[in-house]
Parts: C-alpha cells; structure tokens; sequence
C-alpha cells in the first residue's frame, strides 16, 4: 500500500465507530409474536470473493434492478490492481458497486465496478474536491435509479473525519453496465444535520420515504416526495415527518425541529414492508458494545416502534479487537425469506492487510418464525407497498 493511500485506511479502521396524506389512526390489531432465525449463508458470501482484484468493501446495500439484476453498494473498498489478492498492494477507493446477475446465490455472477484514472483506481461516485461520498441506500422507480450518499470531510475531532451532508444521483440508463451509466446529480435542499437516505428507502402508496441518521447514529428522521418527483429528480421540496399530532409537513416554520421517527438508530439500517407480519421492520446492528443484529417492528410507517429486540449475536464479538456494524435485511436474494448482513471491521491495520477474513459482507439466510396465537389477521392494513 502507498503512502497516499495511508489516510484512507485510517478512515476504514475507524468508520465503524461513527456509523456505530393522512396519517392513519393506530391499529388496534396486536402485534404479532414472531422471532427470526438466521445462520451464515456460504453459498452468498462466496459471491463476494470472487473477484481478484476487489478484495473488500465496508457495509452493503443492495437494491432490486429487476430482470434477475442486483446493485450492490460498498463504502470504502481494497482494490489491488494486479489480482495478487493482496491488501498490502491494493489501493483503497471511497467506494465502488457491483452488479448480481441472478437472484440465487449459489449460481449467480458477481461483476465489480470502479473507476479508473490513469491505472490507478478510483471511487465509482467520484470525491467532490476534498469530500468524499460513502453509499446510503438506492431504489429504482420505474426506468430510473435513485442512488442517496453521504458526504463526508475531514475534520479536526477524534475520529479525523464527520459527515457533512448528503447528496443524490439519477441514473437514467440502470439496465446498462455501471461503467456506461449515466449520473445526474438534482439539486437538494438544506436538512441540516440529517443524512437524508443514509439508512433506507423504499415506495409506498404513490410516495418514496427516505429514512436517515441525525450523522450522530442516533436520531433517525424521514423525509417522503411523490413518487413522480421524486423519479423526475425533484427533490427540493419533501415532506418531513413531524409526529403524530402533525403527520407529514412540507414547509417546517423557522428554528423548527424534525420529529424523530424513533431514536437509539445507527447511520446504516433498513427498513422494509414484510406480509407475513402485516407491518414494517427495522433492522441494525445494535451498538459496538453489543453487536447484534436487532428488529423493531411497525404497523404503519405513521405509528409507533417497538424497542429493539436482539435476534442474532455475531461470533466475532467475542474475538478481540474486532468492531462489528451495518448491519441490515435484504429481500433481494432467493432462496431464503430473508437475508441479512454486517460488517467485520478491526482496529489493527496489520490484522486488516493480512487477514482475509474479515471486512468481506457477512451473509445470514433468515426466516420468520410466527407465534400462533399471535399470527396477524387477513386484511391488509392501510399502507401496504406497492
């Protein structure tokens, strides 16, 4: 590794310590018992090692392309140009994608992107000036991909950097390779400190919700547009949630705060619409101090969380020295009813250039164990996803 990539891998070691209508009336259906099973999924995480030159990327998002295509979404990644599957010769990039051709991990094909400059690689979404982009979440929406990134700056504090807002890029041509994608990037509004789609984004009764951090990991917020204009890349206007006395508003008064949608978050979750339970959840890790993978559950985007409940304890808590984070649900996968993934970090550079098992996504096939006596009703509740 060169001396001009030293800053970087600093940054890597230590990400993990930040990124630690009408409202309907609340149903009076109860929530249902459920519990979630999960194990490591070897056929899935051996899609992410088989490329010779891409040999790790922090977090994973991923969205649904349609026609069996999945986008995979990494921060700071190990590129090692000559495919000696060495991190000491590799370069780090702020990020870099990768295009899952099948929905089946045991026999799908993994195909990475990132940029080039002369023979030297670089970021998929390129650094503005000295800031540069970490991925958030993405969704296609119709004909176009909406992609969200925090930008992020050096700062003069412990960790030597902090997120300094957000931005989002249109791509109008997804069906085609990342590297002949074209990028737009529509003008955004002020939100302060909100990371707007740091977290998760999905579409639901004719709107696209983005939900993200306050950059503390804390506090998490959404903001909701039309899905029109939020496909047409106008995004200067959404409506941000406000509680539940005020439901969704456009223009917030002066000096005005927006309303947590919960708080005890992280920068990196996902939040998804799951029939079998007839409501939404949420899934992180739960803090560096204890790891684990833990679920909130919803009836309705408008309507109360629950606590977190922890469902699955990473192994690798109990190794030294490693720092566990990101993680979240994908429903993109077959062959599991759920799927789930978190990051493997550590704070010894030298343990990170030599041990190959680490900073590789972690992959969990889940499943959905529903109580009986609590199995939700047949109707569909208000607020079903399209």
């Amino acid at each position: 590794m060169n001396r001009r990539d030293r800053f970087p891998l600093a940054v890597l070691v230590v990400l993990a310590v930040l990124w630690s209508s009408t409202i309907p009336a609340r149903s009076q259906e109860p929530e249902p018992s459920f519990r979630i099973t999960a194990e490591r999924w070897a056929e899935a995480e051996r899609l992410f090692r088989t490329d010779p030159h891409w040999l790790g990327g922090d977090g994973a998002s991923s969205v649904d392309l349609g026609k069996g295509r999945i986008l995979w979404l990494f921060g700071d990644s190990f590129i090692d140009s000559t495919g000696a599957r060495s991190r000491r010769s590799a370069s780090i990039v702020r990020n870099s994608v990768a295009i899952q051709n099948g929905y089946e991990p045991e026999t799908a094909r993994m195909t990475f992107s990132w940029k080039i400059l002369g023979n030297r690689p670089r970021s998929f979404f390129r650094e503005d000036g000295i800031e540069w982009f970490w991925p958030g979440s993405g969704i296609r929406m119709g004909d176009v991909l909406l992609v969200f990134l925090v930008k992020v700056c050096r700062a003069d504090n412990a960790l030597g950097f902090e997120p300094s807002g957000w931005k989002a890029v249109l791509i109008p041509n997804p069906d085609s390779p990342p590297s002949l994608w074209g990028m737009k990037y529509p003008e955004i509004p002020r939100t302060g400190r909100v990371l707007v789609g740091s977290a998760s984004v999905l579409v639901l009764d004719g709107y696209l919700y983005a939900f993200g951090s306050d950059g503390r990991g804390q506090a998490v917020h959404a903001v909701r547009w039309q899905l029109a204009d939020a496909a047409g890349g106008r995004l200067t206007s959404p409506e941000w949630w406000m509680g539940p006395g005020r439901g969704w508003v456009r223009a917030m008064p002066p000096n005005a705060e927006p309303v947590p949608v919960f708080t005890g978050g992280q920068v990196e979750f996902t939040i998804h619409y799951e029939p079998d339970l007839k409501g939404f959840i949420q899934v992180q890790t739960l803090s560096l101090a204890d790891p684990c993978l833990a679920v909130r559950f919803a009836r309705g985007l408008g309507q109360p969380w629950s606590p977190p409940e922890c469902f699955y304890q990473p192994p690798e808590r109990s190794a030294r020295g490693l720092l566990i984070y990101a993680g979240k649900a994908h429903k993109v996968l077959a062959g599991a009813e759920i799927a789930f993934t978190y990051a493997v970090n550590t704070t010894g550079m030298e343990r990170l250039m030599n041990d190959m098992d680490i900073y590789y996504p972690v992959v969990l096939k889940g499943a959905f164990i529903l109580d009986p006596q609590g199995e939700p009703r047949e109707e569909t509740p208000v607020g079903e996803p399209e």
